[in-house]
């Protein structure tokens, strides 16, 4: 979950306790209003009283309630999601289906708060079965702006799109104006997603407005942090400072969250030093980058390092450059690490839930099974005794035996070979904690590498054969979508760092970082363009005579006039037009992206129209270069088309069966020689 969308959902936490209120009795509704507020003494005083009065079925559930929202407050998550779950069977016992939904409803928004997006959306989904629908209901509406988020985490875009689509029938027609702004800022940040700047300012201004006629001053600030983030991206740079300086003076106004604060200052220095007021830019992310280090707030220190560097590289200060890159990874590094302990804390609590769940079930059953095994174990335990203790005498007896006459008559040999096992135990240390760290390192480097989303977004075949000759590796591809009323661009790129392994790992990792740079911040869209910046930033960040880079095709394919933009450094690629039934080779530049004689010439930029049903074949060194076969040769370019011909008609993931069992089959028992990435979509 990124920063911008965290934002949205601790937004929404001002609505949290609000949803249903007006079907709780009084003293439960005033506990969960104020749970957050109350001080532990008072809140569990007043939960005690309504314990106390709980008499029918009815009041439990509302004291469950209570009681969730209080264990909540502590951020005892365990008890909370209980006590919701007790809430549930209470409601099932009462036979209303209102109440389950409300119920459901709390515990999805419980585990959304808590980033448990699979069983946040599972449980609203439960909430909408006993819920009638309800355009004019803020809760019930509420609970649809939730579940909307969730589909935008998890990057479900049809579902996003058409909930959206509800909402804003619902935005005017449901009395919360709270609400009716919360609704507009998450249509702002969909439309942002979707690079379409000038239709998130439409909503995010919308919202703003509604937030200063109510004097919703807590989130006034946000607002103009949202709308100077869409003109950032329409590069509008003045505009942009403008809305995030605003943003930063009502964020302390309306004393909001200090990270939001932290983030416009980083916004602010992003913007100076796109605006080439280096000094200013300093300024504002070197206080940005110590205030995030201070909060221990890894993902903006990481922003704050990212921008830093940029600053450092534009004073041509590389060193310090430099240090700010690693601090990125390090932080990169620790936020994953940080994210794995926070999954396997989640899976704890999931599981000791349904544990619990299950208690009431079992308690008999348990009981019984355990008396009747307390018998069969003393009765068993009683019969091994006198086995156990005689095979145990005779046992040690045999040992000191051999022992002593082992010792005596090779007193040299085994001290020798307590040094060579004691080499061998380090040895063994030593081989587990690279392996463990390559393995977290290949982690990364997944996490990195794009998700097959995005390929499979274009809604045509494709498939991705990457296979790592090692456990990481040099080869990587990265692939991303621009669309707005003009342009329907799908850019995806096939490259080999130099090296393999771990070094080649490394400058993947850096590669990738790089392009999301220029792709996504400096917006170069053309294929030329790309590999262009990219040289240019390895060059400079790659300090001393380091012949490091990488060969690679850039593709930029538009949608809609299926025109085909590429340029290539040492690549060859192959398509397949459809109407022509041919199998055409393409070649590029033959010079590397990074330090080399022809260093400053410009990658040269091609143009081609295909059409409909083409298939674009991309591939890195590491297939055709691979030895094996009758004669342990090379496989070889010639091959690999004239295996593209055999296949060409399938569908592409048949096509990708017969790719990898062509290859696997060709390197037989030699070992693989190096990364392997080949990929194919049609047009």
């Amino acid at each position: 979950m990124n920063g911008f969308k965290k934002i949205v959902v601790f937004s929404l936490m001002s609505c949290y306790f609000f949803s249903f209120s007006q079907t709780i009795v009084q003293q439960s509704e005033f506990i969960q209003f104020n749970a957050r507020e109350l001080d532990s003494l008072t809140k569990h005083k007043k939960l005690e009283e309504l314990g106390v009065k709980t008499s029918s079925q009815l009041d439990k559930y509302y004291f469950k309630l209570a009681e969730a929202a209080v264990f909540y407050s502590e951020n005892n998550i365990k008890e909370s999601v209980s006590s919701y779950y007790d809430a549930i069977r209470v409601s099932e016992e009462l036979n209303n289906d209102s109440l389950k939904g409300v119920a459901y409803g709390r515990l999805g928004t419980t585990y959304l708060f808590r980033e448990n997006l699979s069983r946040a959306l599972e449980n609203i989904n439960n909430a909408f079965k006993f819920l009638p629908e309800h355009k004019t209901d803020s809760n019930y509406v509420n609970l649809r702006l939730k579940r909307t988020l969730i589909f935008s985490f998890l990057d479900q875009t049809s579902s996003y799109k058409s909930s959206l689509q509800w909402l804003l029938s619902a935005a005017t027609v449901q009395p919360s104006k709270i609400l009716e702004s919360n609704i507009y800022n998450l249509t702002g940040n969909c439309y942002l997603e979707l690079n379409m700047p000038d239709s998130a300012i439409y909503y995010f201004s919308k919202s703003r407005e509604i937030r200063e006629r109510i004097k919703n001053l807590q989130w006034i600030g946000q607002s103009y942090n949202n709308l100077g983030t869409a003109y950032y991206n329409k590069k509008d740079y003045s505009a942009a400072l403008k809305y995030y300086q605003q943003g930063v003076a009502w964020r302390i106004k309306g004393k909001a969250n200090f990270t939001g604060v932290v983030e416009s200052y980083i916004n602010i220095g992003k913007t100076y030093f796109k605006l080439q007021n280096t000094s200013l830019a300093h300024s504002y992310l070197d206080k940005a980058y110590l205030l995030a280090d201070s909060m221990r707030n890894l993902s903006l220190k990481q922003r704050a390092a990212m921008g830093l560097k940029d600053v450092y590289t534009e004073k041509k200060d590389y060193k310090k450059a430099m240090t700010y890159l690693e601090i990125y990874y390090a932080v990169n590094d620790s936020m994953y690490s940080d994210k794995k302990k926070e999954e396997i804390a989640t899976l704890t609590l999931d599981y000791e839930t349904d544990q619990k769940l299950k208690q009431d079930s079992l308690k008999r059953v348990q009981a019984e099974i355990a008396v009747k095994y307390e018998q069969e174990k003393q009765e068993a335990i009683s019969k091994r005794t006198t086995v156990i203790i005689t095979l145990l005498v005779l046992f040690l007896s045999v040992v000191a035996f051999f022992a002593y006459t082992f010792f005596k008559s090779n007193k040299e040999k085994q001290k020798q070979n307590e040094i060579i096992t004691k080499q061998h135990s380090l040895l063994k240390v030593k081989q587990t904690e690279i392996n463990d760290s390559i393995n977290y390192a290949k982690n990364i480097q997944n996490a990195l590498l794009p998700a097959r989303a995005v390929f499979a977004g274009r809604e045509k075949e494709y498939f991705i054969f990457f296979a790592p000759k090692d456990i990481v590796s040099g080869d990587f591809y990265w692939a991303h979508t621009v669309k707005d009323d003009k342009r329907d661009l799908f850019i995806y790129i096939t490259a080999d760092c130099t090296g393999h392994g771990v070094p080649g790992a490394f400058m993947s990792l850096i590669c990738i970082s790089f392009l999301n740079e220029i792709i996504h911040e400096e917006k170069t869209l053309d294929a030329a363009g790309i590999l262009n910046v990219l040289r240019k930033k390895l060059i400079q960040t790659l300090i001393g005579d380091s012949q490091d880079g990488l060969d690679g095709l850039v593709c930029v394919l538009d949608n809609k006039t299926k025109i085909l933009n590429y340029a290539g450094a040492n690549s060859r690629f192959f398509i397949s037009h459809k109407n022509e039934k041919v199998l055409t080779e393409y070649k590029s530049d033959k010079m590397p992206v990074g330090k080399g004689p022809r260093q400053d010439v410009p990658f040269a930029n091609f143009n081609m129209q295909l059409n409909e049903g083409d298939i674009i074949y991309t591939f890195t060194d590491g297939y055709p270069d691979q030895f094996g076969g009758p004669k342990n040769k090379k496989l070889k370019v010639k091959n690999v088309e004239q295996k593209i011909n055999e296949i060409v008609d399938l569908q592409l993931s048949v096509q990708e069966e017969e790719i990898k069992k062509y290859f696997l089959n060709w390197k037989g028992d030699n070992e693989q020689i190096d990364d392997v990435t080949f990929i194919s979509i049609k047009v």
